[in-house]
């Protein structure tokens, strides 16, 4: 994630894989709910790495 913050990544960020959780049935990896939380972890890093950037603080 830190490399794509420091190459200015721009595109779409989709998690992968996820369990089936909060009893959902489907194809496994697909479950909608873990994916969903997958993607919030990933925005979290994202804006982790922004806030150390605007304090001036390197990320490593």
């Amino acid at each position: 994630m830190n490399v794509l913050f420091k190459e200015g990544f721009a595109g779409y960020v989709r998690p992968d894989h996820g369990r089936m959780i909060f009893g959902e049935t489907g194809r496994p990896g697909y479950g909608l709910y873990d994916r969903a939380l997958g993607a919030m972890y990933l925005q979290g890093m994202w804006e982790g790495l922004q806030i150390h950037t605007k304090k001036g603080q390197v990320a490593t």
